[in-house]
């Protein structure tokens, strides 16, 4: 059996879904859910309906099943009627630009939320289409829109960290990818964990900025955003525990809202930690990603 596990990302757009399983396009969006987070990031901190929480994906031949923890409301009013399918595209889509996929799987619909409210998806079995799909290697989305009046409005999607390579007759799994550090990306624990951050400033309209990063050693890092010397926050990733899991702390020295996005290459699990603005406590996580 072939198995995916999310890795990272988010996005709202707005487009439309052609049928099983012919090429889609996928149209750029507007409005209150298209407010563009910095350049390079791959989740949408403005999603109005969102997919969060571990999510997987797997299928053998024919038929497969997918998971995710919660579609949640963030919207003020009633939402519309919802899907939720995988699908692969064979270029990284790029949040509020236009991107084509192909629909992998059924879908499942869903009646419309009320605002805060949340539903746990596990799928059952479902038609897979990988025999359909045409030779190449692909990125795998789990992927879900809105119905909002006439149009569709996709309200989220998850990346998941393997690539899907298919042949014309099935398709596979492709090894996951490896941890590269840059400005903006730290590395954590032998290049297992990839750690990313940003904050939404309260103090300057909500401006939202992508913060950078210093390793401290191999299981700490630093995150700042004008002064190398000055940090805003830290985090430590624990690998030295009792209870089957690596702890995560993350000491903060700021009250601007922020969120860290932590992916675990290896397990396949992510999670994206949250300090509300005015929050001062320590961000502490001893249960979420399994380690070893």
């Amino acid at each position: 059996m072939t198995s995916l596990r999310t890795l990272v990302g988010t996005a709202a757009l707005v487009g439309t879904l052609a049928g099983l399983p012919a090429l889609a396009q996928y149209g750029g969006g507007s409005g209150s859910e298209m407010m563009n987070p910095p350049s390079g990031t791959l989740y949408n901190p403005q999603c109005m309906m969102c997919l969060s929480g571990p999510s997987s994906a797997e299928w053998m031949g024919s038929t497969g099943s997918f998971h995710v923890n919660q579609i949640m409301s963030r919207q003020t009013m009633m939402s519309g009627a919802m899907d939720l399918r995988l699908v692969l595209t064979p270029t990284m889509p790029v949040w509020g630009q236009p991107f084509s996929f192909m629909p992998f799987s059924d879908a499942m619909t869903f009646d419309p939320l009320a605002p805060g409210g949340q539903y746990t998806v596990d799928s059952g079995t479902m038609n897979m289409y990988g025999s359909s799909m045409p030779a190449g290697t692909y990125y795998m989305l789990l992927y879900m829109r809105q119905q909002m009046g006439p149009m569709m409005t996709a309200a989220d999607w998850i990346v998941f960290p393997k690539q899907v390579s298919c042949d014309g007759s099935g398709c596979s799994a492709l090894p996951a990818e490896t941890c590269a550090e840059n400005a903006t990306t730290m590395c954590l624990i032998g290049g297992r964990y990839r750690i990313t951050s940003y904050w939404k400033n309260q103090y300057a309209g909500g401006a939202i900025s992508q913060l950078f990063k210093t390793t401290l050693t191999g299981a700490t890092g630093a995150f700042w955003l004008s002064d190398g010397t000055t940090y805003e926050y830290l985090i430590r990733i624990n690998t030295a525990t009792d209870n089957g899991r690596a702890w995560i702390a993350i000491p903060t020295f700021t009250d601007v809202e922020f969120f860290v996005l932590v992916e675990d290459l290896v397990g396949g699990q992510t999670h994206l930690y949250h300090n509300p603005p005015g929050g001062r406590e320590l961000i502490y996580d001893p249960t979420t990603f399994v380690y070893p």
